[in-house]
């Protein structure tokens, strides 16, 4: 933790956090489904937001999704959602940073149906 009370995991610690391997957490980012961390003095920093992503990723995977479907359903990970993730947050009683995702991947869900309704 941080002075300020803010997650900071090495990669080492967010993939154990969200048990996966170091390999898999440089995958996700380098597609784009995680942000990258933050620097310090050399070494990347990841915060809850990274790590709610890579768990609800890894649960999506083990219900069968595969990570292109997962980058369509959530989006790439510095895309702004277009609703305010705090109502979602609100609303569904659930973490700021889940909210995020929720909020993206409602984004997402609408840009797959109007191209679906364009065709």
């Amino acid at each position: 933790m941080s002075e300020d009370g803010d997650v900071r995991l090495t990669i080492g610690e967010l993939a154990a956090a969200a048990g996966m391997t170091v390999r898999n957490v440089r995958n996700h980012q380098a597609r784009g489904l995680i942000a990258p961390p933050s620097l310090v003095a050399r070494t990347g920093y990841y915060g809850a937001e990274q790590l709610e992503r890579l768990k609800l990723i890894r649960a999506m995977q083990s219900e069968g999704f595969n990570l292109e479907a997962i980058r369509c359903i959530l989006g790439r990970a510095a895309d702004p959602p277009p609703i305010p993730a705090e109502d979602v947050a609100e609303r569904c009683g659930v973490s700021p940073a889940a909210g995020r995702h929720a909020a993206g991947a409602m984004r997402e869900l609408a840009a797959l149906f109007d191209r679906a309704l364009a065709r």
